[in-house]
Formats: C-alpha cells, structure tokens, sequence
C-alpha cells in the first residue's frame, strides 16, 4: 500500500477512534504518528539529493550549452543533449517527490493535532 493510502486511512480511523480514546489507543497512536515522521524524514532526504542533482544536472546543461557556440566541439552536442534529457528526467522526479514530501508533511501535521486531541481528552479524563 503506497504510505499516501496508509496515512489517509490511518487519519480516518483515527478520527472515529478519538472520540473514544484509550490509553492503548493514545499508546498506538504515537507509534504510528512516529512512523509517518520517520518515513517523512527519508523522503525529505530523498526529495533533498534528487533536488540537488537537479541543481548540478542544470548547471552542468548550461555550462555545455554556453560552450556549443565553439564549433571545434564536435560530437559535444550529443553529450548536451544526454545532459539536458537527464536534468529533464530529474525535473519530473523531483517535482513528484515534492508532491509527495508535501502530502506526508500535511497529513503528518493532521496526526500532530490528533495527538495533542488524545492528549487534552486523557489529562481531562484523569481528574
């Protein structure tokens, strides 16, 4: 199940379980809200060093553009053009994992508000 399915599924049931809460419900929900944060953090890792490649794929791409005026590079534009294609595939990759990296984020701030919720409810039901 892809971790967008899981995170909004999980908010689903945590949304009809938290008017009932529990302590072994409040003791599974930091569990899972821990999980969605580590896995948000490897995806801001990833997001980070496909972001940076892009970054030196572009650099790279223009350097070699700038450089095609000089007609002595033969067989240069065929290394241009595998460097421009290459920074394009990074583009659309990057642009999906920030897509991604921003709905982990959201959903993750969801479940901190769950939290703090759960938490409010159990300090009231002590007293």
């Amino acid at each position: 199940m892809l971790m967008d399915k899981k995170l909004k599924a999980y908010i689903e049931y945590i949304d009809k379980e938290s008017k009932h809460p529990s302590a072994e419900l409040i003791a599974f929900h930091r569990d899972q809200v821990q999980q969605f944060q580590h896995e948000r953090f490897i995806h801001l890792i990833v997001t980070m060093f496909f972001a940076l490649f892009l970054i030196i794929f572009f650099v790279f791409f223009i350097c070699l553009s700038m450089g095609l005026a000089n007609p002595s590079n033969a067989g240069s534009d065929i290394v241009t053009y595998c460097v421009g294609g290459i920074t394009l595939i990074l583009l659309v990759v990057t642009l999906f994992y920030v897509r991604h990296y921003y709905q982990l984020e959201n959903g993750t701030q969801k479940l901190e508000d769950y939290t703090r919720k759960l938490a409010k409810r159990d300090y009231f039901e002590k007293d």
